[in-house]
């Protein structure tokens, strides 16, 4: 992408904070929030994704580690706490001034006052030519935009569509987290589960047959006026390499989005669990160009009402990460949407 827009000598500025998430950098090492706990990423069930896995809790080692040794970890720029909160904006300025071209820079943040004092520091560095390529999470996006919070979560009357309809859940997220969101939610709710083969949707010769048995469930519940969900088996299937497991997840997330393009009524609502799997449902599925972000369902789950161009135009869509949220996040939503 940076080639393409002629930019790839600018430097990367790494900022993976991310507050509703539970993620934090502290002293270079990036750390996940597991209940009371902070955990090193590397240690974590994302850094063993068999298509985007890592070794290093460390972002200047995890850079190194991305770009194949093509950044060295000792280059690698870093905007420590200190220099945030001691420095202030014109300390932060100084040193992305000082960030060399096809070079890094890390952000150290434990709260929004500390990106906010980043991005103060980063404008003074844009109005003085240094620019970057950003490989950030949400809240960096949030305080550089300016985009000020609401106070409170999106209510049902803002969620629901009064249709009469049931509202639909696509669940392709695999992750542990997740897996335990999908448990609770059979076990407390009354949605009608639809479960997708994962094995039999890699085979051919039974791919077709899996998605119209699904098509007619997911119909005939949200006709009935009953909430559904779509999920795939939870054994990861995985192939030899990283780009045969990315094949693989595409192979699913490609029977999900026909299985969305099979609806013959449109949902109340409709939520997406899972990275690849809401990005796919959304253009390819949902035929999604121009959306509104009107708010968020749950802390760091954003709800998007579609535009006119889409398959569902004006329906919310509730585009929910598969490593966010509590085990019980699935239950809440669903109850406080039903």
């Amino acid at each position: 992408m940076a080639k393409t827009l002629g930019q790839q000598d600018l430097p990367y500025l790494v900022c993976p904070f991310f507050l509703e998430g539970g993620r934090y950098t502290i002293n270079d090492i990036h750390y996940v929030a597991e209940g009371s706990q902070l955990i090193p990423a590397a240690r974590t069930a994302y850094a063993r994704d068999a298509s985007f896995g890592f070794t290093h809790s460390n972002l200047c080692r995890w850079i190194q580690e991305k770009t194949g040794n093509r950044i060295p970890a000792d280059t690698v720029v870093s905007l420590s706490l200190d220099d945030i909160r001691n420095g202030g904006p014109d300390r932060v300025a100084q040193i992305l001034m000082t960030v060399p071209d096809k070079g890094a820079c890390i952000v150290n943040a434990a709260s929004y006052r500390d990106m906010e004092v980043v991005v103060q520091g980063l404008l003074s560095a844009l109005d003085n030519g240094r620019d970057f390529l950003y490989r950030t999470a949400a809240s960096f996006v949030r305080v550089r935009a300016g985009i000020v919070p609401r106070k409170t979560l999106l209510s049902k009357k803002e969620l629901v569509a009064d249709r009469g309809t049931g509202g639909l859940f696509i669940v392709g997220s695999y992750v542990t987290k997740t897996t335990a969101q999908v448990a609770a939610l059979l076990e407390k709710t009354s949605v009608v589960p639809i479960k997708i083969n994962v094995q039999r949707v890699l085979e051919k010769e039974c791919r077709d047959n899996e998605i119209q048995d699904a098509v007619q469930k997911v119909n005939t519940a949200l006709k009935n006026g009953r909430d559904a969900m779509v999920y795939t088996s939870r054994d990861l299937v995985k192939g030899n390499d990283p780009d045969t497991s990315l094949k693989i997840g595409q192979a699913v997330s490609a029977s999900l989005i026909k299985i969305i393009q099979g609806l013959t009524c449109q949902p109340r609502y409709l939520l997406a669990k899972g990275g690849i799997t809401s990005s796919d449902v959304a253009t390819r599925g949902l035929h999604v160009k121009r959306a509104l972000i009107s708010g968020q369902a749950l802390p760091g789950v954003p709800v998007w009402t579609l535009g006119p161009e889409s398959s569902l135009p004006g329906m919310s869509y509730i585009v929910f990460p598969g490593n966010v949220g509590a085990d019980d996040a699935l239950v809440t939503l669903q109850k406080k949407l039903n």
